[in-house]
Formats: C-alpha cells, sequence, structure tokens
C-alpha cells in the first residue's frame, strides 16, 4: 500500500517525493498484534514510515542547518588533530578520505534519515489524557510525539512560515508550530477531537474556544 500511495500523490497530485524517513519509536507496542504475535508469520514492527514531498523541488525551502546535531566525541577529537591522516579509497572510487578530511569546525552534524523519538509521555501527557477523559469527550487513538513534530517543522520550514496538518488530532503540529516561532492551521474531521485536543491551549494567551471545554 505504501508504494501504491507514493505513486498515486506523485501522479493524482503532481507531488515529488523528496525523501522517506523513517521514524523508530524505541516504545512501540509489540505489533501487528495478529500477524507477529499470534500467527508468528511478521516480525514485530518498530519504525512508521514518514514521506515527505515537495510541489517543486527547486523552490523548497527545507535546510537541515536548522536542525544539526551535536557531533559526537569521536568526531570532535577527529577535528581537534587536524581530521583524518589517512588517504584512502572506499567504495570502488565512490568515498574518497584525504589528509585533512573533516579537519573543519562545523555547527553540527547533519541528522540522519532514521529518526528515533520514543511515544509521548510524562506528566503533561498523562494530564492532558486525564482531563480529556473527565470531560467525557473521545481522545483521538495517536498521539505524536512532540519531538518528531518539531523536528519536522523546523527542517522542512523556516520561522515565521505557514504549517498546515489537515489531520489535527492531539494538535500535537499546532503545539510545536506555535512554540517553535511558525504560523499554523489545522483542520480535524471530527469536531469533539479538536475539542478536546483544545484543552493543550486553554492557557495559551489569548485562546477562545466555541466548545465548552468544562461540560
Amino acid at each position: 500500500y505504501l508504494e501504491r500511495l507514493t505513486l498515486d500523490i506523485e501522479r493524482r497530485l503532481g507531488l515529488f517525493l523528496m525523501d522517506r524517513l523513517i521514524w523508530v519509536n524505541p516504545s512501540k507496542p509489540p505489533g501487528p498484534t495478529m500477524w507477529a504475535c499470534r500467527e508468528r508469520l511478521q516480525l514485530v514492527h518498530s519504525y512508521e514510515p514518514v514521506l515527505w514531498f515537495s510541489s517543486d523541488p527547486a523552490r523548497c525551502i527545507a535546510d537541515n542547518g536548522r536542525v544539526l546535531r551535536p557531533h559526537s566525541v569521536r568526531h570532535q577529537q577527529l577535528q581537534e588533530k587536524g581530521g583524518e591522516q589517512r588517504d584512502a579509497t572506499y567504495g570502488d572510487g565512490a568515498h574518497r578520505l584525504r589528509p585533512g578530511s573533516f579537519s573543519g569546525a562545523t555547527e553540527g552534524a547533519i541528522p540522519r534519515n532514521v529518526l528515533q523519538f520514543p511515544h509521548e509521555a510524562g506528566k503533561p501527557a498523562a494530564e492532558f489524557r486525564a482531563a480529556v477523559q473527565a470531560s467525557g469527550l473521545p481522545a483521538h487513538g495517536a498521539l505524536m510525539p512532540r519531538a518528531l513534530a518539531r523536528f519536522l517543522i523546523e527542517f522542512l520550514t523556516p520561522p515565521g512560515a505557514l504549517v498546515a496538518d489537515l489531520f489535527g488530532g492531539w494538535l500535537t503540529t499546532a503545539i510545536e508550530a506555535e512554540v517553535t516561532g511558525r504560523r499554523w492551521v489545522v483542520t480535524e474531521r471530527f469536531a469533539q477531537y479538536i475539542a478536546a485536543s483544545a484543552w493543550r491551549f486553554k492557557d495559551a494567551p489569548g485562546f477562545h474556544s466555541s466548545f465548552d471545554l468544562v461540560s
């Protein structure tokens, strides 16, 4: 289905696949239950695909400089000693090391396209879930990690850009767009989810809801 979806998005919507990111979730529950745990036909899934498309690759506004990660200790030591001392070629010439390679100081390491973020947990998540349960409203079943939403927003958009989420759910994208200085708009098919998720914004300056968040 994933390959068919990718092809249909390109054919029917005219979008271009920029990359396939892998979100590894170390706290993902074992599944698929039927095929991995009961029938024993599959392995337990530990990742979700994140497909990134662009309407015009030549005008793409993504920038990995906004999501650089700290260099490893080994890389820092390599920089401090002046970079590589070897002159070697690997992969039939596809990769070559020269003396001095990796000696230049950089602001950080470019992230790889395998992202590891655990489920959203802790006191804030528990408080929101408890508030929604007390209100009697149905809660969306999937709570995307805020760290994942923030990474994608900062990588793909500059500050001040408009971030749109067509499947609002818990409004996680909206929250991270707000705190990172982006404008945002969210839609959601089920009004109850929006009413429930509004609890996450109830203390924000200027917040107003047409829903009764108490009863």
